[in-house]
């Protein structure tokens, strides 16, 4: 079984709502050690940002709230 750890990977203020947010990415990490081998340390399973709910609801147009569907989020 793989574990899955939530991991900050950058701060910074977000221009679209005015506010300080935390980009964050879903990491799923190999139990296996074979797939360590492969050079695969984690894979990215979901990114979002702290602020994604907010954004979502006024529907700003963000690639990390899943609001703007031609930015490709990785």
């Amino acid at each position: 079984m793989a574990a899955k750890k939530w991991v900050i990977v950058a701060s910074k203020h977000c221009q679209l709502i005015d506010k300080d947010v935390e980009l964050t990415e879903q990491r799923v990490y190999p139990t296996h050690d074979f797939l360590l081998t492969q050079g695969t340390e984690h894979q990215v399973h979901v990114c979002s940002c702290s602020a994604a709910v907010e954004c979502n609801m006024v529907g700003v147009p963000c690639r990390w709230a899943y609001t703007n569907p031609d930015a490709a989020r990785f």
